[in-house]
């Protein structure tokens, strides 16, 4: 199993490196074949995922739900590809859907690796000075999991929160407010703190915003809007 999750991330890769070649025929048909191979991987794991616990098998069911989702996205854009405006919209999906589904992925395959490798460790005993390092790492990459899982719903049940958030934490920036607090985009957008707060935890985990603390408060700017 270890080296069906290691030859996932390796497809993975390949995937990603093949996204800015989207407008070219043959790069967008290798990215779905790529897609295919890794759902049928994916689904011959899932058969025996249940062997390593709940939390493997959720990680697994949760990859494999966006990987049919972005297969999903390359098919319309390979369906208008000899139509420029439509193919264009298409591309512009894809590359939106990825901001997010690339780091989750990942996080996703390096989780399952590290399961499977305790299970085999378990098996055969010792603990390699490797492993203790991820596990020290455990909390944060399911803390940073849960919420770009977060961010992910919201970018498809109310992607509008999201752009106005961005949207206006930019302006302020541009307006000469480097660093904004989430009161100030709570009051101009209407939408709840906790959620903007999310917003801007996740924009910030992807490298779109800079977070830092001021007198206890967590404030926020845009990456590209220049220095203090």
């Amino acid at each position: 199993m270890i080296e069906k999750l290691k030859n996932l991330r390796t497809l993975h890769r390949g995937f990603e490196e093949k996204l800015p070649l989207l407008r070219d025929f043959q790069a967008l048909s290798e990215c779905y074949q790529i897609l295919n191979k890794e759902i049928q991987i994916l689904s011959e794991i899932s058969d025996e995922a249940f062997k390593l616990g709940r939390e493997f098998e959720r990680y697994v069911q949760e990859s494999l739900r966006l990987i049919v989702q972005m297969k999903g996205l390359i098919e319309d854009a390979l369906a208008t590809f000899n139509e420029r405006d439509r193919l264009e919209f298409s591309i512009r999906k894809i590359i939106q859907f990825n901001r997010n589904y690339d780091y989750i992925l990942t996080e996703n395959l390096n989780s399952m690796i590290t399961y499977a490798e305790f299970m085999e460790i378990m098996d055969k005993g010792g603990v390699p000075s490797h492993f203790m390092e991820r596990i020290s790492r455990a909390e944060k990459i399911v803390k940073d999991f849960t919420l770009l899982i977060k961010f992910l719903r919201l970018l498809y049940d109310r992607p509008s929160d999201i752009f106005k958030v961005e949207f206006l934490l930019r302006t302020l920036n541009a307006q000469g407010l480097k660093w904004v607090e989430v009161r100030h985009l709570e009051r101009e957008t209407g939408i709840p703190r906790d959620e903007i707060r999310d917003i801007l935890e996740a924009l910030t985990l992807i490298g779109i915003t800079e977070r830092m603390e001021r007198g206890g408060e967590s404030v926020y700017r845009v990456r590209d809007s220049g220095e203090d």
